[in-house]
Formats: structure tokens, C-alpha cells, sequence
């Protein structure tokens, strides 16, 4: 993508561009209605599609889980792709693959269907969510990163909120079949269009940044150690936001008072992410990443002393909050490592390596409940946090920066050392 310098506002200051603008807006509705559709559809109609079928919950989930194996696979393709071609393209291809495999997933009336639909739902993630929206607007604008990113993420953490109702409803109406059937073909068509026609064209952009896409840096330490936060952190939240309510059912909380205290950790997320839109969001990442990853910990031991909703439910807000600002903290990491050039190779490298997290956590952590127990298991989930916490603690004590000009040529990039609080120029 490339940018001629116009009258745009200063760096992170304001919201720059009309495209910019475009592109936020762009991708904060497309992003809600593409995780409303992709993935939570799956969590509307799971029970529903066993209950016909007859197929085993864990044949069903099984299928899901080949979709999120796919997505992390198939990211450094997506990567490449954007690279090349019009990412409006791209997009609006993962669109109508995505419409696709949820056509194919509503009329499966075999297993073997049924993955091969959810191996394209798959790859369709891997095209229009969180990943390629924050490739496009850090290359319109790296120095508005963290104002749009956290824009396009609140918008998809109300996905949930907008699409579970809506689902149910539709399911309660005309069956799963027909409900999954709709739901992807109306959202695949309306965010196909909302790419084509409303996300400005490569080569047009009104802002004072020009931004090339390069391969993906070797892993070099600092990259190690965010990828191993990552995998730290994502493989800890997987496990217990699959096993919350769980866990809390076996202490003898009610199922509805377990279920709330799963649900307002979304409410948590979404303010998580508004959160770091004002005063907060000037901090060091690392540092706001380790306080993130300490507060889940923290959020999470809860559970184990406490069934208390009066403490319950303000704990899972917290926890939530976490979560949520971490979804922008780690996008906000990789540019600061590496530039924004290399940004969205190197964003698909670490979801790559990071792809078994996705399934392996609720099946280990599953393992670990019938063998030693539910607080053994839930013991494990808080120190993988606090691992993730001390990699990001790492992370800001001393790194190498390549933050290239953000506002200039971009071959006047230079290196910092970033020791959590204050950026130093220096060599690792």
C-alpha cells in the first residue's frame, strides 16, 4: 500500500485520512458481522445440530477445532496475499469463502462434509478476521495503529452480543439448517460489498505514510519471547473460557450464576479495549501486556476461593478486561519489534506457530481435570499467565525496536532499546 503526503493530522493525533476513516469503519462492521457469523454461529447451534444429527458433541467440536487449526495454517498465505494483491481483493474473497463453507456446513448430513466445510470456514477466518484487518490498517496509518486497531476490536468483541440473540432467534424459527444457511450467505454477500465498495483502493491513500510489506524477520529474541507470551497467554485463556463454567458448577455454583460470570467477561473485553483509547494506552505495550497477563492470573484464582456472584461477576469483568486489551496489545508488540512493513508476514508467523494452542489447551486441560482434579488443572491455567507475564516482562527489560519512520521514508529506520518505560536508541 502507498500514501502521498497531504494535509493529514500528525502522527496519533486525531483520526487522520478519510481513508483511514473509511478503512475503521469498514472493517469495525465487517469484523463484527464476520465473528458473529464465523464463530459464534458454531456456539448458536452446536446443541441444536447433535441434537438432530445425532453426531457427538465431541464429533461437532472437532470440526470447529479443524477451523481454527486451518485459520492459524493458513495465515502466512493470507500474509503474502495482501502483500500482492488489492487487499480489498482478499477480503472480499474471504467473504464469499466464508459464505461458502456455512452453506456447506447447514446442509452437512455427514461427518466427512462436515469438516471439509469447516476446513473452508477455516480458511475463511484466516482471511477476514482480526489478522488481515490489522495488516491494512497499520499499513494505512502505523502511527493511528492503536486508535484503530482498538476501534476494529471493540467492534468485534460485541459480536457475540448482536449475533447470539440473533442466532438463537433464527434458529428457534427455521432451524439450524436454515439459520446457519442464512446468516452466511447474508453476512458473506454484505461484507464482500462493504470491502469492494467502501475500503479505499491501494495507491489513494490521503495520509503523510508510505508503507511497503516485507517477508517476515528470522526470530530473533525479543520475537521469541512475544511468541512465547502469546502462546502462553492464548493456550491459559482457551482452556479456562472453555472450562469456567465447569469449574464453577463442580464448587456447587449454580449453572446460571457460572453462565453470567462467563458472560460478563465479554462486557469486560470491549471495555479492555475502549480503556486503552485514552491516557492508559500511552504506557509501554510490554508493560500493559505483563499487567494484563498478572490480572488474569489474578482474576482467574478467584474461582477457586470464591462463589460469591457479588465477587464472582466484578472478577470476571476484570478478567475480561484483560483479555480484551491484550487482543490490541499484542498487534501494538509486533509493529514496535519489527516495523510496520514487515507487520503482517510476521503477525501470520507467530499465529502459525502458535496454531496448536487453539485446540490442544481445553483437551489438556480436560485430561488434567480426570486425572489430578479440577483445581490442579485450574492451578496450571494461572501459571501459564504468570509465564506469559514474566516473557512480557522480558520483552520490555531489554528489546530490540525497529520502528522505522512512521511518518517519513521508511528506509530511515533505526533500531531502540525499549527498557519498559522510556525508548533509548542503541543496538541489542
Amino acid at each position: 500500500m502507498t500514501a502521498s503526503a497531504g494535509d493529514a493530522e500528525p502522527a496519533g493525533q486525531g483520526w487522520g485520512s478519510g481513508a483511514l476513516r473509511r478503512a475503521t469503519f469498514t472493517l469495525a462492521v465487517s469484523q463484527l458481522v464476520s465473528w458473529g457469523v464465523l464463530f459464534y454461529g458454531f456456539a448458536v447451534v452446536a446443541a441444536a445440530v447433535t441434537a438432530e444429527t445425532g453426531w457427538s458433541e465431541g464429533l461437532v467440536s472437532g470440526a470447529f477445532a479443524l477451523g481454527l487449526l486451518v485459520s492459524g495454517l493458513a495465515a502466512p498465505p493470507v500474509a503474502r496475499a495482501l502483500a500482492e494483491r488489492d487487499p480489498r481483493v482478499v477480503l472480499g474473497v474471504g467473504s464469499v469463502v466464508g459464505a461458502l463453507g456455512m452453506v456447506g456446513f447447514a446442509v452437512a448430513s455427514h461427518p466427512v462434509v462436515l469438516y471439509a466445510a469447516w476446513a473452508v470456514i477455516g480458511a475463511a477466518m484466516a482471511a477476514t478476521l482480526y489478522e488481515p484487518a490489522f495488516a491494512v490498517l497499520v499499513a494505512l496509518d502505523p502511527g493511528r495503529r492503536q486508535r484503530t486497531i482498538a476501534v476494529v476490536t471493540v467492534a468485534g468483541g460485541l459480536a457475540s452480543t448482536v449475533f447470539a440473540p440473533v442466532g438463537s432467534a433464527l434458529v428457534g424459527a427455521l432451524g439450524w439448517r436454515a439459520a446457519i444457511a442464512l446468516l452466511g450467505i447474508a453476512g458473506g454477500v454484505f461484507t464482500a460489498l462493504l470491502h469492494a465498495l467502501v475500503l479505499p483502493p491501494p495507491g489513494r491513500h490521503d495520509t503523510a505514510t508510505q508503507v511497503r510489506h516485507e517477508p517476515a524477520p528470522v526470530f530473533d529474541r525479543a520475537l521469541r519471547r512475544l511468541r512465547a507470551a502469546v502462546l502462553f497467554e492464548q493456550a491459559a485463556m482457551l482452556a479456562s473460557t472453555a472450562y469456567l463454567i465447569g469449574l464453577l458448577v463442580d464448587r456447587d455454583v449454580s449453572l446460571e450464576v457460572a453462565s453470567g460470570a462467563l458472560g460478563v467477561m465479554g462486557v469486560g473485553k470491549v471495555g479492555g479495549r475502549l480503556l486503552l483509547l485514552g491516557p492508559v494506552g500511552r504506557r509501554s505495550s510490554s508493560t500493559l501486556a505483563a499487567v494484563a497477563s498478572a490480572v488474569q492470573a489474578a482474576g482467574l484464582g478467584v474461582p477457586l476461593l470464591v462463589d460469591d456472584a457479588g465477587v464472582l461477576f466484578p472478577a470476571m469483568v476484570l478478567v475480561g478486561a484483560a483479555s480484551g486489551a491484550t487482543t490490541v496489545l499484542r498487534p501494538m508488540l509486533v509493529v514496535e519489534l519489527v516495523g510496520p512493513a514487515p507487520f503482517a508476514a510476521t503477525s501470520a508467523r507467530i499465529q502459525r506457530a502458535t496454531t496448536l494452542t487453539r485446540a490442544a489447551p481445553p483437551l489438556a486441560f480436560g485430561t488434567v481435570v480426570s486425572a489430578l482434579g479440577w483445581s490442579v488443572a485450574w492451578v496450571c491455567c494461572l501459571l501459564a499467565f504468570v509465564l506469559a507475564g514474566e516473557r512480557y516482562v522480558a520483552l520490555g527489560r531489554h528489546r530490540t525496536v525497529r520502528i522505522g519512520s512512521l511518518h517519513g521514508d521508511p528506509t530511515t529506520a533505526r533500531g531502540a532499546v525499549e527498557d519498559g518505560s522510556a525508548g533509548r536508541l542503541g543496538a541489542h
